[in-house]
């Protein structure tokens, strides 16, 4: 992943000064509820630029974790929590640039984009590994800043919403299949 080449030497420089995982994540935080706004004021370059840096802080916090030992079930909470803070930011940011065309498209991004993160979480709740699927954040994310380059907003937002759900279902399928295996197996 591009995100890692940046910070795996960021986590490392921060590893010397005793920096917390989990201050790095509500930092990741802030900046990708900043590139939102960013979007929703129309700087779109800007908003791509803080999109990127936002998710290698995203990274930085896992890599910080794992390379200092102090990788935590509450780490791992608050990322997953806040990272849907951010999608909802960002999409949000978008809709903003033309609300009027953009609302019903951005609310099934945002559905879509949600189910992904929930459909995983509720598999591993279960025991059920479930990391399948096109439509992951990475993948979201990076769609969503080529997009904004090219200023395809509601092509943008129906291929993250069509992502999203594709995904889900996926996820909702795979973890059915799953479990109905371990009902038989147990």
């Amino acid at each position: 992943m591009v995100y890692r080449r940046f910070s795996r030497p960021l986590a490392n420089f921060l590893s010397k000064y005793n920096v917390s995982p989990n201050l790095i994540t509500i930092i990741a935080t802030i900046v990708g509820i900043l590139a939102g706004v960013i979007i929703f004021y129309g700087k779109i370059l800007e908003g791509v630029i803080v999109i990127f840096v936002s998710q290698i802080l995203d990274c930085t916090d896992g890599d910080l974790a794992r390379l200092t030992g102090r990788v935590t079930a509450l780490g791992g909470y608050l990322d997953r929590i806040f990272d849907r803070f951010v999608d909802a930011a960002i999409i949000i940011g978008i809709v903003a640039l033309n609300p009027l065309q953009l609302w019903l498209v951005g609310t099934v991004a945002l559905v879509g984009s949600f189910g992904v993160s929930i459909s995983r979480v509720m598999a591993e709740a279960y025991d059920v590994e479930c990391k399948v699927g096109i439509g992951t954040r990475d993948t979201r994310l990076a769609i969503i800043m080529v997009g904004l380059l090219f200023h395809q907003y509601f092509a943008t937002l129906a291929v993250i919403a069509f992502l999203g759900i594709l995904t889900t279902v996926h996820r909702m399928a795979h973890t059915v299949r799953k479990m109905q295996k371990m009902k038989t197996v147990s």
